[in-house]
């Protein structure tokens, strides 16, 4: 357990000094190898039905299953990922898969993971401090077995490389384009739950010229919905709710 321990403590230690997210990848595949976990994936949680892979921050993850999971579209389907919107401690996916409704896809969606040597893992909700809700999954080729100390320890090791990472990935897109000041306006009101047709009322603008500005806020945030322009927006901190 010692050495379980120090391999925690080190990795924290050294966390903060990681000035790459590749370098930090690298240290945080490492130390949890150390733990049994050869793939994980670190991720923020997208708005319901949207797609989920934007948020992603970074991962092991085979890429057979990636792309597996990415056409057959599991994230809304997966035990794991529901989980995780409300959890607020970690949960084994097992603990996951028995407290959600079996499904076929769910079903299918565990047999093909586990094909492909994620037959296990253990998820750890977060709270990203650019994000409302986040994720750490790790995955294991057997079923996770882990003492309450191994747990905690590995839940603090998943705060700090999720924290470093978040701040690394969003330096990397600190380079993200501005929208103007309607373009916010207009978004703002979106967020709040209103139309185009209703926004344009308040603005005294056309329903089109909404959606112009929309179209604009989307492109300038790369951003593949009006929604993840919103969320792109906000976590850019161009406007506030």
């Amino acid at each position: 357990m010692r050495d379980l321990f120090d391999v925690a403590l080190g990795f924290i230690e050294r966390s903060e000094s990681r000035d790459t997210l590749k370098a930090l990848v690298l240290d945080f595949s490492e130390t949890l190898q150390h733990f049994g976990f050869d793939y994980w994936m670190m991720t923020r949680l997208p708005a319901l039905n949207e797609d989920a892979e934007p948020y992603v921050i970074a991962h092991t993850w085979p890429e057979q299953w990636l792309r597996q999971y990415r056409e057959q579209r599991y994230f809304w389907h997966d035990p794991v990922s529901l989980f995780s919107f409300t959890q607020f401690r970690p949960f084994t996916w097992s603990e996951a898969k028995r407290g959600s409704q079996r499904t076929r896809t769910s079903m299918r969606l565990f047999s093909e993971a586990k094909s492909l040597g994620l037959a296990d893992g253990i998820g750890f909700p977060l709270c990203d401090p650019s994000s409302a809700q986040a994720v750490v999954s790790l995955a294991a080729d057997r079923p996770v077995d882990l003492s309450l100390m191994d747990r905690q320890m590995l839940h603090l090791v998943c705060i700090n490389a999720e924290l470093r990472a978040a701040e690394l990935f969003d330096m990397s897109r600190t380079r993200i384009a501005r929208i103007s000041d309607r373009e916010k306006e207009v978004l703002r009101w979106i967020a709040n739950g209103k139309s185009a047709a209703d926004v344009g009322d308040i603005l005294g603008l056309s329903e089109r010229t909404v959606k112009e500005h929309l179209s604009h806020s989307r492109t300038k945030l790369n951003a593949t919905t009006t929604t993840h322009a919103v969320a792109k927006a906000l976590k850019s901190h161009q406007f506030t709710l």
